[in-house]
C-alpha cells in the first residue's frame, strides 16, 4: 500500500510517499517545497498571498503524489495554520480550493505524534527529552519508561526567530543574546521543566538533522548522522557564531546545509537552551518524526482498528 503524507509546515511543505508492506514502512519519495508561509503572517493573520502560495504548493505536491500511484493521501498542518487567528477561515479556503481535507494538529498532538514516531526507531533511555524544532513552533516532550509524561508546544521556531531578530543573513552576537532571551522566556513558562535534570535530549526533524550534518561535515565523519552522539559542549559550539570564527562557520554551513543557512543558528540556539535548561550532556537524533508518527498513529493504527 502506498500512502502519501503532506506536511504543511511554517517553513517547508513536504510530500513523503511511503510503502507499507503490512510489517515495515519504506520511504519511496521525499519532496520538499520551501514555501516559508510564515513570511505571510502579519498581526497573527495569514494573508491572501500566503493562502495563495499554500494552495499552489499543495496542488503541485498533490499532482506528484498521484503520479507515484498512491492509494491514500493525507495532509496535516502544524504551526503554519495553528498559530494564526484566522486559522478556521484559512483552512476552509485552502480545503475548498484543493478539494481535500487538512488535519490541523494542536501543539500537544504534534508533540505526542512526533514522540510516537521517534520511539519506533530510537532505543530510549529511562528518561529524557525529545525536541522537534520547526519553523514556527518547537515541541518538547519529557518521557519516562517509553511513555510521554509532559508535552508542550512553544510558539517559537527557527524561522520566526530569524525574522523577529536577525537583520543580516546570520545573527550577530547581540542578536544571538536577544534570541536566547526569547527562548528562555518561553522555557520558563513550562513549570515541568523547572529543576528537571536529564542526561539525553533526542532531536526530531530538519533543524536537529542540520546540527548533526554540520558536525559530520566539520570532521568528515562517515558514520550516519542517526548513529552519532553530540556532547552538550559541541551543541553549544554549533549554536554560537562568534566573530573570530564567523567566516569559517559560514563556509561550513553553506557547504553542508545551504538550505538551512538562515535558520540553523536560531534553531541550534533553541536546542542549546533546552539542553542547558535540563543540564543534558548528550544529543541524539531520530530518523523518524512527526510525519512517520502521523502515518503510524493516524493512518496505520486506525486502519488496523477498523479491520479488526
Amino acid at each position: 500500500m502506498r500512502i502519501g503524507v503532506i506536511d504543511l509546515g511554517s517553513n517547508n511543505i513536504r510530500l513523503v510517499v511511503y510503502f507499507w508492506d503490512g510489517t515495515a514502512i519504506h520511504k519511496i519519495q521525499d519532496i520538499k517545497h520551501q514555501a516559508q508561509s510564515i513570511r505571510y503572517v502579519q498581526n497573527r493573520q495569514l494573508s491572501k498571498e500566503g493562502i495563495d502560495r499554500m494552495v499552489t504548493h499543495l496542488k503541485e505536491l498533490m499532482v506528484m503524489a498521484r503520479a507515484f500511484g498512491i492509494d491514500e493521501l493525507r495532509i496535516f498542518a502544524t504551526a503554519s495554520l495553528r498559530n494564526i487567528d484566522n486559522s478556521a477561515q484559512a483552512k476552509a479556503e485552502i480545503e475548498n480550493r484543493i478539494q481535500h481535507p487538512i488535519d490541523v494538529l494542536q501543539g500537544f498532538e504534534e508533540s505526542l505524534i512526533g514522540f510516537e514516531g521517534m520511539k519506533k526507531v530510537v532505543k530510549l533511555p529511562l528518561e529524557g527529552i525529545s525536541i522537534d524544532i520547526g519553523g514556527g513552533s518547537t515541541e518538547i516532550t519529557y518521557f519516562q519508561n517509553d511513555e510521554p509524561i509532559f508535552s508542550e508546544a512553544i510558539p517559537i521556531g527557527s524561522l520566526n526567530l530569524y525574522f523577529d531578530h536577525v537583520i543580516d543573513v546570520v545573527p550577530s552576537d547581540f542578536e544571538q543574546i536577544a534570541i536566547r532571551k526569547s527562548i528562555r522566556d518561553h522555557l520558563d513558562r513550562l513549570p515541568w521543566l523547572e529543576n528537571r535534570t536529564v542526561e539525553t535530549v533526542i532531536g526530531i526533524g530538519g533543524t536537529a538533522r542540520a546540527v548533526m550534518k554540520l558536525h559530520q561535515a566539520r570532521y568528515d565523519i562517515n558514520t550516519s548522522i542517526y548513529d552519532m552522539t553530540l556532547s552538550a559542549s559541541l551543541v553549544h559550539h554549533y549554536a554560537t557564531l562568534n566573530k573570530r570564527h564567523r567566516d569559517e562557520e559560514l563556509v561550513l554551513i553553506v557547504d553542508a546545509i545551504p538550505d538551512r543557512l538562515t535558520t540553523v543558528i536560531p534553531g541550534a540556539l533553541i536546542l542549546d537552551e533546552v539542553m542547558r535548561k535540563v543540564q543534558a550532556q548528550a544529543f541524539l537524533l531520530s530518523a523518524y518524526g512527526v510525519r512517520e508518527g502521523y502515518l503510524i498513529s493516524r493512518i496505520l493504527n486506525q486502519k488496523a482498528q477498523t479491520n479488526r
